[in-house]
């Protein structure tokens, strides 16, 4: 369907402007079932998470009214769910936790309400300014510590729920001592409630997948309940849901408060963002598709913001319902718009079903709703693929569990940024030798280390960096050429420095190059270079370094002229003569009969 005369600005920041115009009236079928399927599993979970959040049951409903429309009319994906999630719930809970201390509940309320709308603008901000890059800020092996450290938290906060015992910890290991040594306050019918719950929940996922086992689960508890009066007996119980639509509103919060909330609300963005792009990529990645990083931002900011103002808590994208609704079915986002409707006449209509649905009930629904994110296998593995990714994860994991969920992030995020940092500073480094390939006449130069058969000229050393040279692995790149040189077995006379690798180079790397340059000019040794990028040459020529080297187009350019001439027979050939014609770029012949070694940027 053309689209002309429609502003390309709009279509972006708005897509539902785009895709419903051309919807196929094929997809509608399936579209409502998965908008029905996922209902079937929003309704009690969203209140069991409104739990976790530390607020009332309805409030879930009202997360589940508006996130997945807000997300639908600005999001990119096809397939994502946004709506209340454990993850983010449970984080919410622990951020207003550390502020609102000692507050009432009303202040509590308040506190979380802020939060989502702190959350809302922040993704939003950083959508419109383009850090979509922060879904690849966080490693996987740390993110997949993290998430696996917060299910069991989550799970094990959940375990009191189904022995009916009035207990909460401050940790993973807390929640489960609170347990054990409290046993005997046990409410036998609640437990039976319980873990009954959690047996039909696991047995219908095992053999009636299709089924929505969370709502029959619940269905069941209420009407054991109701039929056996257990709530005299001591089972805890929801309650009284308020029927009718959320009103609008802004919390009643000063400045200082608003000043609280703000780490935690970074905290929420990276997590939330990191969880949600990943499930959303992969379903893209799965129905040959792309999705916008950053307007993924800004429809993750409009679901939170909406939440927020109809006075419920930080929503995230749903991993577990966006692939109950992708088997379902769902092509479009209209299956959210669908949702939306579905809770709709749940809230007006439905929520007095949901009085007697036992407590227990809903912790078994949490738990078997984390449950898969609990695999200790997916952290482990990394250990066969790099020992630091391992033990990053397991720190991330520890953290979550040892201490509370705010300073687990905060370590995943430094734990993170460590690895960033750690690989940055000691790239992988090689000396290259002549290497025949078995398959032709042709020659190759490889790491000596790896083909020890390869050959080296004499006087010649051949170096090459792996990584772009910058200000945390300058020094490191200066160490590694004189351990070259330490380990050579005689001297050279020229070190020629393979530059294929080095996309980019900072003031601090240029001025570290200078100072190796002259070093090893007073031992004797020159620095040739080959293969230099437009955009390093560029920054060398205006240093005027490496002015008086030779740089050559490749490295077998500069062994041929290195045995021809030797070190000291040829004419300086600098880098400010480059030529940019694209291709074999550098070869405008010179006087000297030499080529400049300049090569276009990848």
């Amino acid at each position: 369907m053309s689209n002309t005369g429609q502003p390309s600005a709009w279509r972006r920041f708005v897509p539902i402007s785009f895709w419903l115009a051309s919807y196929e009236k094929g997809y509608l079928a399936v579209d409502v079932v998965a908008a029905l399927t996922v209902w079937a599993l929003v309704v009690p979970e969203a209140m069991a998470y409104a739990s976790l959040a530390g607020m009332p049951p309805e409030t879930g409903l009202y997360a589940a009214l508006v996130a997945p429309l807000a997300y639908a009319i600005f999001g990119t994906s096809r397939q994502l769910d946004v709506g209340p999630s454990s993850t983010v719930a449970v984080l919410s809970f622990s951020v207003i936790g550390g502020v609102a201390a000692g507050s009432d509940p009303s202040t509590f309320y308040s506190l979380t309400i802020g939060l989502a709308i702190l959350t809302g603008i922040f993704f939003i901000v950083a959508g419109l300014v383009k850090l979509g890059f922060l879904a690849d800020f966080m490693s996987k092996p740390v993110l997949d510590g993290f998430i696996v450290g917060l299910a069991l938290t989550i799970a094990a906060s959940q375990l009191h729920k189904l022995f009916g015992i009035e207990a909460d910890g401050e940790n993973f290991f807390a929640d489960i001592a609170l347990v054990v040594l409290n046993l005997d306050e046990t409410v036998t019918a609640t437990l039976v409630l319980g873990a009954g719950s959690l047996v039909l929940l696991f047995s219908m996922e095992r053999f009636i997948p299709r089924i929505p086992a969370a709502l029959v689960v619940a269905g069941l508890a209420i009407v054991s309940v109701s039929a056996l009066d257990l709530a005299d007996s001591g089972v805890a119980i929801i309650g009284q849901i308020p029927a009718g639509l959320p009103s609008p509103g802004w919390p009643d919060l000063d400045f200082t408060q608003w000043l609280g909330l703000v780490p935690g609300a970074v905290g929420i963005v990276v997590v939330g963002f990191a969880e949600s792009v990943a499930a959303a990529r992969s379903y893209a990645r799965k129905h040959g598709y792309t999705v916008d990083a950053n307007q993924e931002l800004i429809a993750l900011g409009a679901a939170n913001a909406a939440s927020g103002l109809v006075g419920s808590f930080v929503v995230d994208g749903s991993l577990s319902k966006t692939a109950a609704a992708d088997q379902a079915g769902q092509r479009t986002q209209l299956a959210s718009v669908g949702l939306t409707a579905a809770v709709f006449i749940t809230i007006l209509f439905l929520t007095g079903l949901f009085e007697n649905l036992p407590e227990a009930t809903l912790g078994a629904i949490v738990i078997h709703a984390v449950w898969h994110l609990i695999d200790l296998g997916k952290v482990s593995r990394y250990w066969k693929i790099r020992g630091d990714d391992f033990w990053a994860g397991l720190a991330a994991l520890l953290g979550v569990l040892v201490f509370d969920i705010l300073v687990g992030l905060l370590i995943a995020v430094s734990v993170s940024l460590l690895l960033i940092l750690a690989r940055a500073s000691r790239p992988q480094w090689a000396v290259l030798g002549r290497v025949r390939l078995s398959t032709s006449d042709d020659i190759a130069y490889q790491s000596l280390e790896r083909h020890p058969q390869g050959e080296t000229v004499p006087g010649l050393l051949i170096f090459r960096f792996d990584a772009d040279l910058f200000f945390a692995n300058a020094n490191a790149f200066a160490d590694d050429v004189r351990a070259a040189i330490a380990a050579a077995q005689t001297k050279p006379q020229v070190v020629l420095l393979d530059a294929e690798s080095v996309s980019d180079i900072d003031a601090t790397a240029v001025g570290v190059l200078q100072d190796l340059t002259a070093e090893l000019g007073d031992d004797g040794i020159e620095i040739w270079a080959a293969r230099i990028k437009t955009r390093v040459a560029q920054v060398l020529r205006r240093m005027d370094v490496l002015a008086e080297a030779p740089v050559f187009p490749s490295v077998g350019s500069a062994v041929v002229a290195f045995e021809r001439d030797g070190p000291r027979g040829l004419r300086a050939t600098t880098v400010t003569q480059q030529d940019d014609a694209g291709g074999g770029a550098g070869n405008e012949e010179h006087a000297d009969g030499m080529r400049t070694g300049v090569t276009e940027d990848d």
